[in-house]
């Protein structure tokens, strides 16, 4: 547990140094591939997520705690963003793996994973709708709210047209999973209590 700060600040120094270098890159010497498919930014960005869903499962196979549902929730919500960031068909992969890895098969078994995990929420409605109330105002959920506000900017600039925007959509991407990164580590560090009794 003591690595998973020194692990973030570390992610946390590459991204900022990336994002200085990138944006150099694109406005000083008008290179624009930092920002392309595979590249810098987009690589970076599934290094972050790795370390995001290595970070959330440290949680979900502590026995003691009461709220392995809610990080086992952000570690299929990590599998989820990790697989948009990763092409599959690009990867040289079997075709099994592709077949599940991305697409229709990639949604279907996401959906299942997050049917399985609301039916369980369902079970213990009470208890998981307090321990929901109680992670929205703590650090790791405040944390994720802002990661959330910075991947629907990246949605924005996917979507409005402007000089470099696909630049500033990555950027807000790599800064929305720095800040997951970090949420990740204070849930991992410090449990949410509900009120309620398990």
């Amino acid at each position: 547990m003591k690595l998973l700060t020194p692990l973030a600040l570390f992610i946390e120094s590459a991204i900022t140094i990336a994002i200085i270098w990138s944006s150099y890159s694109v406005f000083i010497l008008q290179d624009f591939s930092v920002f392309g498919e595979n590249h810098l930014l987009e690589n970076l960005q599934a290094l972050t997520l790795f370390a995001v869903l290595a970070v959330y499962l440290v949680p979900v196979f502590q026995s003691q705690r009461t709220d392995r549902l809610l990080c086992l929730f952000f570690v299929w919500l990590t599998v989820a963003f990790l697989l948009r960031e990763i092409d599959m068909d690009e990867l040289n992969l079997h075709a099994f793996i592709v077949k599940w890895g991305s697409g229709f098969g990639r949604n279907l078994w996401l959906a299942q994973a997050f049917a399985i995990m609301s039916i369980l929420a369902l079970m213990r409605l009470r208890f998981y709708l307090d321990l929901a109330k109680q992670f929205l105002v703590s650090a790791p959920g405040i944390m994720a709210i802002k990661a959330g506000v910075l991947l629907i900017a990246g949605d924005i600039c996917e979507k409005v047209a402007f000089t470099n925007q696909a630049f500033f959509e990555e950027v807000f991407e790599l800064l929305a999973y720095a800040v997951l990164l970090r949420a990740a580590t204070l849930l991992a560090r410090h449990k949410i209590e509900s009120k309620i009794t398990a």
